[in-house]
């Protein structure tokens, strides 16, 4: 899905240069799934072209693997929560295929244009999550447009693509929002997540202790600025500084996940988004405490090398980030009895504690190389498992640096 919007320091010559398809309308508040009012139709003289639909080769099945680039292995099973399938642990590398996507035109409200307004071309996106691979489960991969270049490291059972929206709450709280699948991405066995009142407590790794997988660096860049503030920072470290205080008082990673995804940003997208939303057993006997879970989400780039999920505080996301809104126990701190969180209804994590939809958006620059990671793991112990649920990858007009909001 794409975004359009006012983007920072915004180059026309860019956008008009790359033109490969047709032209498409936006008013400047074009909106996605629970958002704003969504993208209008083309206007007077304006044309609209979508992509060819030829498949492309490269996106990564759960079940499967590319020959010569690597084995992959899943399991299938029968959730109680809905429909889906472990996701494999192969490598493969995307082709855009013939001609690549077509480009499309977003006319946004951009300050430096004369009237207020301008052109921004973002690949044109069609979900293709019809199938149960992880990738195309959250937007990535789809046929006809940009490649990554993916891999899961992992146990297979730690992904499962889940069918509809989680949980049996009504209105649902976490329907999918591009295309009609959510991916689970977990520090114990995925598929319990859709299982109401089924404690989450797995060790899959024997207790092994394992390192945060490169290029992640915890340590902060600075005690007084991150690397918006001081561009000079950029690749020293974390350029959120919000990694290093959690992490420094665990004693390791346990059960790690990682979801990598590598890839020329395409020429017109100045950003990118996702969503999602987190989910921990170890709430309420840990909540506060520093030996919290955590869930991190790596941009190495040209702007920025570090998370870029974390809280308006600096929390990265756990059960301390601000964003905890479904609280299903009481605690000590700010939800004395009754402290209930129906909206969690159908989950493993009744009695426990999640948070709402949530959005990031980070910015990047057209045609550099980027690597992004998704990354879950237990602190100090492989038990009392952690969660996110992750849904809708899109390029974006806009840019600035990482920020995270509910929806």
């Amino acid at each position: 899905m794409r975004r359009c919007g006012t983007r920072r320091e915004f180059s026309a010559g860019v956008a008009l240069l790359v033109a490969t398809g047709g032209l498409s309308a936006c008013n400047g508040n074009e909106g996605r799934p629970g958002g704003t009012p969504g993208e209008t139709d083309p206007g007077p003289g304006i044309t609209s072209l979508t992509s060819d639909g030829n498949a492309t080769s490269g996106a990564s099945t759960g079940g499967s693997a590319d020959a010569g680039t690597g084995v992959g292995s899943s399991g299938t099973s029968a959730g109680t929560g809905g429909d889906g399938t472990a996701g494999g642990g192969s490598a493969t590398t995307g082709s855009a295929g013939g001609d690549g996507p077509d480009i499309k035109f977003d006319v946004g409200n951009f300050p430096d244009a004369p009237g207020g307004g301008m052109t921004c071309a973002v690949p044109e996106h069609v979900p293709c999550d019809g199938d149960d691979d992880i990738w195309h489960a959250i937007g990535v991969n789809c046929p006809g447009e940009p490649q990554w270049t993916v891999q899961f490291n992992g146990n297979p059972q730690q992904t499962y693509v889940l069918a509809g929206p989680l949980g049996t709450h009504q209105p649902p709280p976490f329907p999918p929002l591009e295309g009609e699948k959510i991916l689970i991405l977990s520090s114990g066995v995925a598929q319990e997540l859709t299982q109401g009142g089924l404690y989450m407590s797995t060790d899959l790794g024997g207790f092994t202790q394992v390192p945060l997988p490169p290029p992640i660096n915890p340590n902060k860049v600075s005690q007084t600025e991150d690397c918006a503030q001081n561009p000079a920072l950029i690749g020293t470290g974390d350029c959120s500084n919000t990694i290093y205080d959690q992490w420094s008082q665990g004693t390791g990673a346990y059960d790690l996940a990682e979801m990598r995804m590598q890839i020329q940003v395409p020429e017109g997208a100045y950003g990118f988004h996702y969503d999602l939303a987190f989910f921990s057993t170890e709430y309420p006997v840990f909540y506060k405490s520093q030996y919290n879970d955590m869930y991190i989400a790596w941009l190495e780039s040209e702007t920025w090398t570090g998370n870029i999920s974390f809280d308006e505080m600096g929390n990265p996301i756990s059960l301390n980030a601000g964003f905890l809104d479904y609280k299903d126990a009481p605690n000590t701190y700010d939800c004395p009895a009754p402290c209930t969180a129906p909206e969690l209804a159908g989950t493993a994590m009744e009695g426990h504690a999640g948070t709402k939809w949530l959005t990031t958006t980070a910015g990047v620059v057209p045609g550099e190389t980027i690597t992004l990671q998704f990354v879950i793991f237990d602190v100090s112990d492989g038990i009392l498992d952690s969660t996110v649920i992750l849904d809708d990858f899109g390029w974006d007009c806009e840019g600035g640096p990482p920020v995270t909001v509910p929806k």
